[in-house]
């Protein structure tokens, strides 16, 4: 039995980004901000105009001008409560002073704003003095200046972004409608497996499919499009003639590729010409995962058919396929404390752990083997733990699910 040579974990996630971002350029189309959001930005945004846009009052108060007490001036407001009076405003001299919104324009002359509730009115035959009951305010107090968040012409957001509602918000408050997002990178899914059933309580010598209604949205969530779902019998035809006819940039088989003599993967890959990003990885559960570039400069993720180790896989590789894909930087993990040592795996490998994150701290689960899923379906994420394992207390990265 060959077994091939394998990278650590790390090594197979900047092969994959790399091999991604120089062969995958998925098309870049146009949508709305907030139809945006949950898509990747293909182009830089940069804002049309000085954030904030005019000088604006940051309170209810009075516009003032010169020193107080100050001749109070009132705009002619119309009777339509459904007009924005935001904009009316009155030029002031020095010692005049004119009520003003939070958000109003600030009127010609204007050099400070008075709280409301520092505000004190008082009627002096016929005219209403106002006084400032905090002494006199600061030149330029509680007046938001153009531009001072951002510049006209200012990088809203880079290329390579996702659009998350908090950016949508940001974006759509510096005047932009629409923006150039990716498509999302297509992906054919193939599932292997004589031995599995669809439905029912599986007899001795079956299994339950474990992907076929899971993939679709886990793939979804990653960024990514599932084009393409079937399942193919354990024979090495059907699988050649699924590679060879799919035109899907991103290929995923889950099963059929290990080293035994029933898994046809490997061999079909050297029959078609496809060329090894990765053949083996050094991490538990997840072993064996490949990923290939196929003719046509479409890349294979083979995935183990053992569940657990099969979703690690998922979640380890695609989200760096497609940080290279959209062109921006293969994401760093996040970090936390182990709640407890843990050895490395056997073979000096190193472990991906479901884990519950409580309190900042990441507690590894029970039943976390390659085949069970009871530990996944209930963890807050998925620690990376080195071939050199980690004691208590140690940072490790992991992956949030």
């Amino acid at each position: 039995m060959h077994h091939p040579a394998s990278i650590d974990w790390d090594s197979a996630r900047a092969a994959l980004f790399e091999i991604a971002r120089a062969r995958l350029s998925p098309a870049v189309m146009t949508l709305t901000v907030h139809d945006a959001i949950g898509y990747v930005l293909g182009r830089d945004v940069l804002s049309p105009m000085p954030v904030p846009h005019y000088d604006s009052s940051a309170m209810d108060g009075y516009a003032v001008a010169g020193r107080s007490p100050w001749t109070l001036k009132i705009p002619d407001y119309p009777d339509d409560s459904t007009q924005n009076i935001h904009k009316l405003t009155l030029a002031l001299a020095a010692g005049e002073a004119t009520p003003i919104f939070t958000g109003g324009l600030i009127p010609e002359g204007c050099e400070s704003i008075v709280r409301s509730e520092h505000a004190r009115l008082e009627q002096q035959d016929a005219a209403t003095l106002l006084f400032s009951e905090h002494g006199e305010p600061a030149a330029g107090k509680d007046i938001r200046r153009a531009g001072e968040e951002l510049d006209r012409g200012a990088l809203l957001a880079r290329s390579g972004t996702s659009v998350t509602p908090r950016l949508a918000a940001a974006l759509a408050v510096g005047g932009i409608d629409e923006v150039d997002v990716y498509e999302p990178v297509g992906v054919a899914v193939a599932f292997s497996g004589n031995e599995v059933i669809t439905s029912g309580v599986p007899g001795p010598g079956e299994v339950r499919d474990a992907f076929m209604g899971a993939v679709q949205p886990m793939v979804s969530t990653l960024g990514a499009q599932v084009v393409q779902s079937r399942r193919l019998p354990d024979e090495a035809q059907a699988f050649t003639s699924w590679l060879q006819t799919t035109d899907a940039p991103v290929l995923m088989v889950t099963g059929g590729s290990s080293t035994s003599g029933v898994d046809m993967v490997r061999d079909t890959l050297a029959e078609i010409g496809a060329t090894y990003v990765f053949e083996s990885v050094s991490v538990r559960p997840g072993h064996p995962a490949l990923a290939a570039l196929l003719p046509g400069n479409r890349i294979l993720l083979g995935l183990p058919g053992n569940p657990l180790a099969a979703y690690t896989s998922l979640y380890s590789y695609l989200p760096a396929l497609l940080d290279g894909a959209c062109q921006r930087e293969l994401r760093t993990l996040p970090t936390a404390p182990l709640a407890r040592d843990t050895q490395a795996g056997r073979g000096g490998t190193a472990l991906i752990l479901p884990c519950a994150l409580n309190s900042g701290e990441l507690t590894p689960l029970e039943h976390r083997k390659s085949h069970m899923l009871t530990a996944f379906a209930s963890a807050d994420a998925l620690a990376v733990v080195p071939a050199s394992g980690a004691s208590a207390g140690e940072l490790v990265g992991y992956i949030r699910l």
